[in-house]
């Protein structure tokens, strides 16, 4: 895969699911703190994840035919919000 204006918002995207995948499994290890994201809570955390995942491939696809891509840099925001949040939550509120 060739980093392009086209790929390297998606290979972001990618990334930035791994790391809400890891930042929420640490954030619900903190006793008290419950899941907000309908999808995982109606899922579960490795099935959304799955789900998502075929979002993210049909978003590329969707990218590379109309190159849209500030949708995906849109996407890449939010994201790293919930990101952040997350290890915002777990840092906060865990003793080290």
């Amino acid at each position: 895969m060739k980093l392009d204006r086209e790929n390297t918002p998606i290979l972001i995207l990618c990334l930035l699911q791994a790391a809400d995948l890891l930042s929420t499994r640490m954030a619900l290890k903190v006793p008290g703190v419950l899941e907000l994201n309908p999808l995982v809570r109606q899922l579960g955390l490795w099935q959304s994840k799955l789900t998502v995942l075929v979002l993210i491939v049909i978003l590329a696809f969707w990218v590379k035919r109309t190159k849209r891509v500030a949708a995906v840099w849109l996407v890449c925001g939010i994201y790293t919000l919930i990101v952040a949040s997350n290890m915002l939550l777990f840092v906060s509120h865990s003793s080290f």
